[in-house]
């Protein structure tokens, strides 16, 4: 899942990179092509970020299953 998704971005920044997809205007920004500059630790941090909050929203769920008595639900239903 989280590998997909870094190497769509690759993707995505390697087509932003070498076609002229997004265009700017030359007079407001000086220059016409969408500036792209990617570094180690912008995405280094990126990724952990995402690990954290991955852990965190599965592990409010993990621990509410954890706690229903599986046979008793099973019973009433």
């Amino acid at each position: 899942g989280m590998i997909v998704g870094i190497l769509l971005a690759f993707i995505a920044l390697w087509l932003l990179g070498n076609f002229d997809i997004v265009t700017l205007p030359a007079d407001v920004y000086g220059t016409s092509k969408l500036p792209l500059d990617l570094s180690v630790m912008d995405f280094t941090l990126t990724v952990i970020g995402a690990l954290i909050i991955i852990a965190l929203s599965s592990f409010y769920p993990a621990k509410k299953a954890t706690q229903i008595n599986v046979l008793d639900t099973l019973r009433n239903e």
